[in-house]
């Protein structure tokens, strides 16, 4: 007897309509499937931006405790100084390439490759070199006497990872000096993970820095906003937010509110406070953190101090 060769006659293929029956079944899990798994992508890069926003909220307050309870300020001359203290109003913030001036004096971005060559992008940012064109260890803050040449952040930041949200897909380049009149035209740019100082430049940093805090203050009830996600529009100084009806681009956002194309799309922003914590916040951001007013809002930096919102500037 041939048992093997009765075995083998007895074996069956699968029909049609089986195979398209099993076929059916696996597009159907798929497609309830592939949703969920984009859920939880979103959900990672959420806990994973939160997780950035609160590091780099450690390393700020390390640096006020360092500075007399100051979060980082840039350099100010004797007028603006002046106009902080008795006007109440703070500028000059943006005059280092935005938040970028936190952690580098040389932004170069993808303006150049590793050998210095420009690539067709004039994509810098603040380069505040005295010395020879393309050493940056001669970088200083403009007007610093004597030259101050390392960055304010530097030595309180483990790396430039924490710079990047795993969300953030576009930003925008508003050239070296940021003003409310060229955000509209501003070219879009994909944001990378900085390696290097070189690599900070205002369009690879996900977040946005709002200066002149204390990491106490009577005037303020609550915990103020210090670090949290940026947006691709005019979300730095007195725009912060979109905060104008005529200073925004619709097809980005809203007035006050994150938009389809920032990190987390319109669901809101991650933030840290003076406190350390950090969390999503959604709404009107504008005037969750900057009402003014009689208002009942205990987020708001005004509620007892009217102008004090005058005395920080939003850098991006």
């Amino acid at each position: 007897m041939h048992v093997g060769h009765v075995g083998a006659s007895c074996r069956r293929a699968f029909t049609l309509i089986e195979l398209l029956v099993v076929i059916a079944i696996v597009a159907l899990l798929i497609g309830i499937l592939l949703p969920a798994l984009g859920e939880a992508r979103k959900a990672a890069a959420l806990t994973k931006c939160l997780a950035n926003t609160r590091s780099m909220g450690m390393s700020l307050t390390h640096y006020a405790n360092e500075n007399k309870d100051w979060y980082p300020l840039f350099l100010m001359n004797s007028a603006q100084r002046t106009a902080w203290r008795t006007s109440k109003i703070l500028t000059s913030q943006n005059s280092y390439g935005g938040v970028a001036g936190l952690f580098s004096l040389w932004q170069v971005g993808d303006a150049e490759d590793e050998n210095g060559v420009v690539t067709g992008t004039d994509r810098y940012g603040y380069r505040g070199a005295s010395g020879p064109s393309g050493d940056p260890s001669s970088a200083i803050y403009t007007g610093s006497s004597p030259p101050v040449s390392t960055p304010l952040m530097s030595g309180y930041l483990d790396g430039y990872g924490a710079l990047l949200c795993p969300s953030d897909r576009e930003d925008r380049y508003y050239g070296k000096t940021l003003t409310a009149t060229n955000y509209s035209s501003a070219a879009a740019v994909v944001p990378k993970m900085p390696n290097s100082e070189r690599d900070v430049v205002s369009y690879n940093i996900s977040y946005m820095y709002i200066a002149g805090f204390k990491t106490y203050e009577s005037v303020i009830l609550n915990p103020a906003p210090l670090w949290g996600d940026d947006t691709n529009g005019p979300d730095y100084s007195t725009n912060s937010f979109y905060k104008s009806e005529s200073n925004h681009i619709p097809a980005r956002a809203q007035p006050g509110f994150y938009g389809k194309v920032d990190n987390h799309s319109d669901r809101g922003g991650n933030w840290v406070f003076t406190d350390g914590h950090a969390d999503l916040i959604q709404g009107r951001i504008e005037e969750i953190f900057f009402e003014t007013g009689d208002s009942t809002n205990a987020q708001s930096i005004n509620t007892i101090d009217r102008t004090r919102s005058q005395r920080v500037q939003t850098i991006d």
